[in-house]
């Protein structure tokens, strides 16, 4: 196997390690058995484990990123670009990225690991970078609301996607259904294109559930 496909390989049964049993709880032994290698393979590719957390973080930024750019990639506004990062929340639309950021959410507490810290600060804030750059566009097009800075609003998105990917593993049966998600999406674009235009309302906005108007 070529060295970049082991690597992933050995990435994808971290996260599966990880997401069982905690940053903490996961060794890189346990990890070589799930991806199928001896020990020594990890630390050819990885020093130890915390370097290999910190790669893992890096590696879910990455493929968020290409499939942010895939989604969007037709988007006709930077309004429509919005909604579709909006309900492409990482943490929650793919289930390899979803167990990763199970351990992400556990790993935030490690304030004796100051290095995975700021990896996952760095991480974050690359999403609010990204989010807040669309935001910008919108509110020069007069799309959304422009009394609040857009970082402001882009770290919004971002507290209410953590917030209900924590949630959601519980299964708890009023929150968890994707009428819910959806919903959620639509008062949060309501709130932000709110007094925009004449109305109230952003002319012209539609969904991408389907071209209905939200």
């Amino acid at each position: 196997m070529k060295a970049r496909d082991r690597r992933k390989q050995v990435l994808e049964s971290a996260a599966r390690c990880f997401a069982r049993c905690g940053y903490r709880g996961a060794t890189t032994a346990e990890i070589a058995r799930e991806a199928g290698v001896s020990e020594p393979i990890i630390y050819r590719h990885f020093k130890n484990k915390h370097d290999l957390f910190i790669a893992l973080i890096e590696k879910v930024g990455d493929d968020v990123f290409k499939n942010w750019q895939e989604a969007t990639a037709q988007a006709r506004t930077p309004l429509e670009k919005l909604q579709i990062l909006m309900y492409q929340n990482p943490a929650t639309a793919d289930a390899w990225t979803a167990s990763v950021y199970q351990v992400l959410f556990h790993a935030s507490t490690e304030v004796a690991e100051p290095a995975i810290q700021q990896a996952i600060r760095d991480h974050y804030q690359r999403y609010v970078r990204s989010i807040a750059s669309v935001m910008s566009e919108a509110q020069r097009a007069g799309q959304i609301r422009s009394d609040v800075p857009a970082e402001w609003l882009a770290w919004q998105i971002l507290h209410a996607a953590v917030g209900f990917a924590m949630v959601r593993p519980l299964n708890i049966p009023s929150h968890a259904s994707l009428e819910f998600a959806r919903g959620t999406i639509r008062l949060l674009i309501e709130l932000l294109t709110r007094d925009v235009a004449a109305g109230g309302t952003a002319a012209g906005r539609t969904s991408i559930e389907g071209g209905r108007r939200l």
